[in-house]
């Protein structure tokens, strides 16, 4: 009994020995086939190597190819490309040239330091002057009173005062001193006042040339005393154009213009053969009488009339 159990194990044993490689290759197989991919990030596994049969020694076994595994990437990273050398800068292309601004003005004078923005509105410049001959001759006292808009152009005011009434050169070829005699027909002592615009060829108010055009109004009264005891009222409105020059050091300026003007209330005035005033006159002629029974007559049109020749000559200040 004992020795058919025996032989009984033997065989089972040797069956099993010889049915072992059927079951453990097909298992390996079906691992490999199910193992993912391999990747650069997940190399692959090595596979398993089968736990050998409890065989015996002289069992014959058969053992399936295993597949080839790919063989795994090399996990260092590329090396990164040396950069291209950077071309060569080209050279700076030569940009247009301008002239240079001088570091003094025309007349060799600094220029002005710029004005701070946050000073905020600065005054103009304005200046104020007067005329001594017309005031020593005439017995007209000219106050210049003038005020820069821009660079080029500036405005002026000039009222006039009379000072004198008996000038020299009121009609100095004809009158008698002691006899004519002006007086202003304004307001108190002022007769009246001119107003023009002035343009500046150098950009630079009360420096250099000036181009002046503009209106005058100046109502005066001539008297003759006695004998001829005479009186004539006169506005004088004109349009004059006047060119000038001007100097500055510092605050003060000296001014001079050579101007003429033209009569726009024009008004006659002569005598007929019985001594009586009348406007009907052969001539443009303003007469006011110098003697009682008016042989001897004073015309107070200038010799260039209706023309004006308009003659300057100031002194004052710039602030």
């Amino acid at each position: 009994m004992l020795e058919r159990m025996g032989k009984l194990v033997r065989s089972t044993a040797l069956i099993l020995g010889l049915a072992a490689p059927l079951f453990v290759v097909p298992s390996r197989a079906s691992a490999q086939a199910a193992a993912p991919g391999a990747t650069a990030s997940f190399p692959p596994l090595p596979a398993a190597t089968p736990a050998p049969a409890a065989t015996p020694a002289a069992a014959p076994t058969f053992i399936a190819p295993a597949a080839s595994a790919a063989p795994a990437p090399d996990a260092t990273p590329p090396p990164t490309p040396a950069a291209a050398p950077l071309a060569a800068a080209a050279p700076p292309r030569p940009g247009p040239s301008y002239p240079q601004p001088q570091p003094y003005g025309p007349e060799g004078e600094p220029p002005p330091p710029p004005r701070d923005p946050d000073q905020g509105f600065g005054l103009p410049d304005i200046s104020l002057r007067v005329d001594p001959f017309n005031f020593l001759l005439e017995g007209r006292l000219g106050l210049e009173l003038e005020v820069a808009l821009s660079r080029i152009l500036t405005l002026e005011l000039v009222p006039v005062f009379v000072t004198a009434h008996s000038p020299p050169m009121l009609n100095y070829d004809t009158y008698e001193k002691s006899s004519l005699r002006q007086e202003s027909n304004g307001w108190g002592p002022m007769s009246g006042a001119a107003i023009d615009a002035g343009i500046w060829f150098g950009g630079k108010p009360f420096r250099g040339y000036v181009l002046r055009a503009g209106f005058t109004n100046y109502a005066y009264t001539y008297t003759t005393t006695s004998p001829a005891n005479d009186s004539v009222s006169h506005t004088s409105r004109e349009f004059f154009a006047l060119l000038g020059s001007h100097s500055r050091w510092g605050a003060f300026t000296l001014a001079g213009g050579l101007g003429l003007g033209y009569e726009l209330n024009q008004q006659n005035r002569c005598f007929d053969d019985f001594g009586n005033a009348t406007s009907t006159c052969d001539k443009d002629q303003l007469l006011i009488k110098l003697n009682r029974d008016g042989t001897t007559v004073a015309d107070l049109h200038g010799y260039l009339y209706p023309f004006d020749l308009l003659v300057r000559f100031s002194l004052g200040v710039v602030f």
